[in-house]
């Protein structure tokens, strides 16, 4: 089964961060800010070997993507930003991965068609870029694309160009969709095979190649009485540290979801705590990442899964405690990557 891992490409100053969040932010700040909020709250999570790099420097960034191949991963899932007004962002390291035909490591896009808020800092409602629609971005967005899907690394599902469109929930979406693939067929005599994660999608898809996917944390743990309950006495101010997730709640109803949702492509969560972007207002699933993804790995491997390959959450989301890099905490060494060897044992 083939391994497929998110990936920020966050890394790097852009103008646009520095206009925002200040001079030279990027995710590391936010990391490095990250501090115990709580008695044995565990934070602050260190890279280890990869270090803080910057993916702007095209060594560092060759540096972690053949990392990620060593790894056992077969295929990074780029978060793609294209907001329908010519422009987009965060666009370097899949351009120098495009471009440099020595790296031996697949890819695929995944489109966060959303706008652009001040998540980052833990703030939804202040929108930077409003994610807007048109059939000459549509066309746009696929001149772009179609450079990537002539390259031999792009990923292929049944001989079609993977591409994940994070939101499905507008004819607006449905339609941007409809004019790239049909683009698509024309230039390559190939269709895209879209990806939706399940818990987002609000439109009919009829005529698409598509599959559907999870996307954790959220459709995991937000159906549990204990994260309403924390979540409620958040809002009244009650309670005023973040909301924490038993581990072993969160895995049997990892394990139920994935039982009823057999369709769907499963994704595994690498942990998860996002404080260092939210505070007191995160979420946090406690205990250790590595157990965390032993126990969804062995659980899948059970599983019988219809699909041939599965996600996986995240490779470098330091923000949000949702990493398989090596990373030190408390004074040890952890390597989280090497739970997903177990999958191809």
């Amino acid at each position: 089964m083939k391994i497929y891992s998110y990936f920020l490409p966050q890394f790097y100053p852009t103008p646009e961060n520095d206009k925002f969040w200040g001079k030279g932010f990027t995710d590391w700040v936010s990391t490095r800010n990250a501090k115990p909020l709580y008695k044995g709250h565990n934070q602050p999570y260190k890279p280890l070997d990869l270090g803080y790099y910057d993916l702007s420097k095209e060594e560092e960034a060759k540096k972690v993507i053949n990392f990620s191949k060593e790894a056992g991963i077969d295929g990074l899932v780029y978060w793609h930003y294209w907001f329908g007004n010519d422009f987009t962002t965060l666009e370097k390291v899949p351009e120098f991965h495009l471009l440099n035909k020595e790296i031996n490591q697949n890819y695929f896009f995944a489109w966060a068609n959303g706008d652009w808020t001040k998540s980052w800092q833990g703030d939804n409602n202040t929108i930077i870029f409003k994610q807007t629609y048109s059939k000459q971005s549509a066309e746009k967005h696929y001149d772009y694309l179609s450079k990537f899907f002539m390259d031999e690394r792009y990923i292929k599902h049944n001989n079609n160009f993977l591409l994940q469109v994070n939101n499905g929930v507008s004819n607006e979406v449905l339609n941007h969709m409809k004019i790239l693939d049909g683009l698509c067929q024309k230039e390559f005599r190939k269709r895209i095979h879209f990806i939706l994660p399940s818990d987002k999608l609000n439109i009919d898809l009829q005529g698409l190649e598509y599959s559907l996917s999870s996307f954790p944390p959220g459709e995991i743990y937000s159906p549990l009485i204990s994260y309403k309950f924390q979540r409620a006495l958040q809002r009244l101010k009650i309670l005023r540290r973040p909301v924490k997730i038993d581990p072993k709640k969160y895995l049997q109803s990892f394990f139920k979801f994935v039982k009823s949702n057999a369709n769907l492509i499963p994704c595994i969560l690498t942990g998860w705590d996002n404080t260092a972007r939210y505070g007191n207002k995160g979420v946090i699933i406690e205990g250790n990442i590595e157990d965390l993804i032993e126990a969804q790995i062995e659980f899948l491997k059970k599983s019988n899964s219809k699909h041939n390959f599965i996600l996986v959450k995240a490779f470098n989301e330091w923000a949000e405690g949702n990493i398989l890099e090596p990373y030190l905490l408390n004074g040890v060494r952890h390597y989280p990557y090497k739970k997903l060897k177990a999958l191809k044992a």
